[in-house]
Order: structure tokens, then C-alpha cells, then sequence
């Protein structure tokens, strides 16, 4: 799987680098065909300063997105992934269904 990591707006430390790497390898043992995958980490301008991330993952003629804010990096990277496990799971049983009407 190739993974791309972009920091907007800020210069993102390897071991934050490294910790989102982690998570979205864990996903991969829900759905070993991911194809290609990026994540996208931002800080806003306000006071507040949010943190946001993005994860996008291409499998078979499919993109999967998942975005989230929290206090930290790390935090928002750990709702994205269970966004996208959960979304990766109802692919997986898409796939494998017999039934061709299955609905989303």
C-alpha cells in the first residue's frame, strides 16, 4: 500500500508522522485491499487551535474518506480510522454478499 502523509500549515513531527502510519496499517487487517492511501493533517487559524485530519483510502473502484477535529492530532487520526474501519467493514460485506440488491 502506498501512503502519503501531508502537514498543512504547520511542520508535522516524524512521530506524529509515524503514529498515523500505524493506524492506518491497522486497517489494512480489516481489508487487506487497500491500494493507495492519504492522510491530510491541518491546523486552523483560531485561537482555539484545532486540530484536523483526513484519511482517504482507494480500494477496488472505490474511494473511502473519512474526516474528523479534536484537541490533538492524534486524536482526530484516532476517529478517522474508526470511521473508516466501520466503512471498510460494510465494504468488505458488500463484496462478499450474494444478494446483487444489497443496499448501502
Amino acid at each position: 500500500m502506498q501512503t502519503q502523509i501531508t502537514a498543512r500549515h504547520f511542520d508535522a513531527p516524524s512521530t506524529l508522522r509515524e503514529y498515523a502510519e500505524a493506524r492506518l496499517a491497522k486497517l489494512e487487517r480489516v481489508y487487506d485491499g487497500i491500494t493507495e492511501a492519504r492522510i491530510v493533517l491541518s491546523e486552523n487559524g483560531h485561537p482555539d487551535k484545532i486540530k484536523s485530519a483526513e484519511m482517504i483510502v482507494h480500494v477496488y473502484q472505490q474511494t473511502l474518506t473519512a474526516a474528523s477535529n479534536g484537541a490533538t492530532h492524534e486524536e482526530a487520526v484516532d476517529e478517522c480510522a474508526k470511521i473508516l474501519r466501520r466503512r471498510l467493514k460494510k465494504y468488505k460485506a458488500r463484496l462478499r454478499s450474494t444478494n446483487r440488491n444489497y443496499q448501502k
